[in-house]
């Protein structure tokens, strides 16, 4: 896998037009600087593969503070990893100059491995530096040349995820890897190799060291990217969903049937939502917190504040494993209380009045379907569920649900 020289195929029939404008006048800047230009990563992977790239990242040997200077509208981001973000119109496109791996350091802490970012190298450093052999192509998009270092065209041909390197020494260094590479087996339908494989199970506790809102990022990119029930397999198959989220086995039929309704939902071109995601993984917490809330309280106890108490400590719980901003632990909170109106049918105008409606009656439809419910429940809702309307004026809140929300924002402030 490893060789001095590249290996260089020649692209004759690369169609240019798959390329954005915008990101071929970056290229033409920076060579117009005496500097190199190449596209890298997932592009070229998912060009080679028939696929439609998306995320089109440029690698360069000018440095970030160069870059800045011949790229209008162009500002450095990050301090671990420093990057050069270029926009046009409504687009970001992302441009990093070559790296080469360091030498690293050993954290007390937890005995993994932390490596400096900002050690610039070559194209050749920087292609040994990455994670897995079949994200380390480049593309030359003057000579239309594809430029291979470490053997990602031979995986891409054998469709297997090789780690570059050592793969235990690559997820000692970012955690994070593991599950990439199990994005990237659901995604692409490759096959794990073995040496990859046995590097999961020997370190997958190392997840738990990482930051909660790197984990809720990757579990959005894992779960909403089309690909939600192959990931979903794949995470099942190593056991790493185990290890940064222990609970989700007793929602593992929830989940399943959430995973198939996001596929759909992202073939057919909607919205994805994180936050109902981690709505449809913390459920069951919720109805078993709930359950001991009300054997303690007794029958006597006010329904909607115990549901409230018992929505408040499962988010209070997950903060462990995934880290969810103020309006996603809203948005849980809302759906979670309104189910009881639901399964009562109570103050029917006001319930379908609520901004989050549409999202509960979903939620309670995947509870039909997993058998916590009567189907017919779900259908008298949906025959008065509102049609949807963009322009749709929210009702005026009276004083009293102006106060229980205030409420609700300091209590999860002050967690």
């Amino acid at each position: 896998m490893t060789r001095s020289k590249p290996k260089i195929v020649k692209l004759d029939d690369f169609d240019r037009d798959s390329v954005p404008a915008p990101l071929i006048e970056i290229h033409r800047r920076l060579r117009q600087g005496g500097h190199d230009a190449f596209l890298v990563g997932g592009c070229i992977r998912d060009y080679l593969l028939g696929l439609s790239p998306k995320d089109f990242d440029t690698a360069t040997d000018a440095r970030p503070e160069k870059v800045r200077k011949l790229l209008p509208r162009a500002f450095i981001i990050g301090r671990r990893f420093r990057l050069i973000h270029a926009r046009r119109g409504d687009t970001t496109f992302e441009v990093a100059t070559f790296r080469k791996e360091p030498s690293s350091i050993n954290s007390p802490r937890n005995q993994r491995r932390i490596s400096p970012e900002n050690t610039y190298g070559n194209q050749r450093e920087d292609a040994f530096r990455r994670d897995f052999s079949i994200n380390a192509l480049y593309l030359d998009l003057r000579r239309k040349e594809v430029i291979d270092y470490v053997g990602g065209l031979k995986d891409l041909k054998d469709r297997v995820i090789r780690s570059i390197g050592p793969a235990t020494e690559r997820f000692q260094e970012d955690p994070v890897r593991m599950i990439r590479a199990a994005r990237f087996a659901a995604k692409l339908g490759f096959s794990l190799d073995a040496e990859v494989t046995s590097a999961i199970q020997t370190n997958k506790h190392l997840l738990g060291h990482v930051s909660r809102p790197r984990v809720r990022d990757e579990l959005t990119k894992l779960f909403l990217s089309g690909h939600g029930v192959s990931s979903y397999q794949v995470m099942t198959d190593l056991n790493l969903l185990g290890s940064v989220f222990p609970q989700h086995r007793a929602a593992s039929s929830m989940i399943k049937l959430a995973m198939i309704e996001s596929d759909e939902r992202y073939a057919s071109g909607h919205k994805l939502s994180g936050a109902y995601l981690f709505a449809t993984m913390l459920w069951h917490l919720y109805a078993d917190r709930l359950q001991v809330l009300e054997n303690e309280r007794g029958a006597n106890s006010n329904t909607g504040t115990l549901r409230e108490h018992a929505c408040f400590d499962v988010l209070q719980m997950s903060r462990r494993y995934v880290s969810l901003n103020r309006e996603a632990q809203q948005f849980i909170l809302s759906i979670f209380v309104l189910q009881n109106r639901l399964e009562r049918k109570q103050n029917v105008g006001r319930t379908l009045d609520h901004p989050r409606i549409r999202a509960a009656i979903h939620l309670l439809e995947l509870r039909a379907k997993s058998g916590e419910v009567d189907p017919s429940l779900v259908d008298w809702w949906k025959k008065r569920q509102p049609a949807r309307k963009v322009d749709r004026k929210r009702k005026r809140r009276s004083n009293r649900d102006y106060r229980r929300s205030r409420s609700n924002k300091r209590q999860l402030k002050g967690w």
